[in-house]
């Protein structure tokens, strides 16, 4: 917190940081990923009423994930630097910052965690935080179980955010970064107090049938259809099932019949439907960024899908680095998280073998897409 960047970010100093994304550009050895690093613990502090809870962190360990897989060139990675820096500095901050110390049982038990939910169910957040202080030290890895399915039975209230928001910093951050670890659990604690559950979580809950390929899809299809922010968080959620099942803590198969609730009556969405159908020709691959983004115009999208779907196809990686690029070209001061965030989990879902409906997983993209273009162009 005593670097003179994140001092810059609090203070809403945009100049400074502009001079500081000048001086990257001839650091060979800034990485992205790197630079998330340094500022997850400010992250954790956001306090944005408007897109708040963990969207700006959730969006940032994408982003640093997508790093550290090499998805990025030097020169995308820069620019999303420039989304990440002056993105943050708009945003408000809490000075919050909990320790890992405090629990004075030398074990944990049952009884622990009924504690911990009657403590949430009351509201208590202090009190809830003692006895999660506890589990984080002897079973770290159950505490993130316990509290996501926690976060599930809220559905469908807030499962757009209980899950999908806080799902990431779970899996990334807690009992993986010890020294913010505790600041995570205690800020998704403060978002379970707002609600009162009308029972205990039951830690035996009867197990859950995975879905037929053809429900999976079929539920897929309702995820990625409509605009608007509820309908951009139904494929963000539909993916982080996905992530969810695949997490190395999680160990079960998530409860997918609750999307169908979460989701409701929804209708498929025709007009996208027959647009991913339309565009099965193919198209020219880019050599370079200025030909994707001269191929892939996103003031009419829609009539280039062939060309974006072909790269996407043929040159995955480079295809995904281009995308980020062109979207931070776009940035504004009203930058929201869900744009980065669509786009991870479309092209999550079209990369994954979960699914196999090539409709669904072009419908995503255009989805995430879409949702860019209307909010920013």
């Amino acid at each position: 917190m005593d670097s003179q960047l994140k001092k810059a970010v609090i203070n809403h100093r945009q100049e400074e940081i502009k001079a500081y994304l000048e001086e990257l550009e001839n650091d060979s050895r800034f990485s992205l990923a790197s630079l998330i690093d340094e500022l997850l613990d400010l992250m954790l502090m956001e306090c944005s009423l408007r897109y708040g809870s963990f969207h700006f962190v959730k969006m940032s360990l994408f982003l640093r994930e997508l790093s550290q897989k090499n998805y990025f060139s030097r020169e995308s990675e820069l620019e999303i630097a420039r989304v990440v820096l002056l993105g943050l500095s708009e945003r408000h901050f809490i000075k919050l910052e909990a320790y890992s110390s405090g629990y004075k049982e030398g074990e944990v038990n049952q009884r622990t965690y009924a504690k911990l939910a009657e403590e949430i169910n009351n509201g208590n957040s202090h009190n809830a935080f003692y006895y999660a202080l506890g589990i984080l030290e002897y079973q770290p890895e159950q505490l993130k179980k316990y509290l996501v399915n926690l976060g599930m039975e809220r559905i469908p209230d807030s499962l757009g955010h209980s899950l999908s928001c806080f799902f990431p910093v779970m899996r990334d951050l807690v009992n993986h970064h010890k020294n913010i670890s505790a600041t995570a659990v205690l800020s998704y604690l403060m978002y379970l107090n707002r609600y009162s559950y009308q029972g205990k979580y039951n830690n035996n809950q009867e197990k859950h049938q995975k879905p037929s390929q053809k429900e999976l899809e079929d539920l897929g299809l309702k995820a990625v259809s409509g605009s608007g922010i509820v309908s951009l968080h139904h494929m963000i959620t539909y993916y982080t099932f996905f992530m969810l099942e695949d997490s190395s803590f999680y160990k079960e198969l998530p409860p997918y019949s609750i999307l169908e609730n979460y989701f409701g009556s929804k209708n498929i969405n025709q007009e996208h439907l027959e647009l991913v159908e339309s565009n099965e020709k193919g198209a020219d691959v880019a050599e370079s960024y200025q030909e994707f983004k001269d191929g892939f115009p996103l003031e009419n999208f829609k009539d280039n899908l062939a060309f974006l779907f072909t790269n996407l196809n043929e040159n995955y990686k480079s295809t995904v680095s281009y995308l980020h690029r062109l979207f931070a070209e776009y940035y504004n001061q009203n930058w929201n998280p869900h744009y980065y965030t669509g786009l991870y989990c479309a092209l999550g879902l079209y990369k994954s073998d979960k699914i196999e409906s090539q409709k669904l997983k072009k419908m995503a993209v255009v989805q995430a897409v879409e949702y860019f273009v209307k909010n920013v162009l």
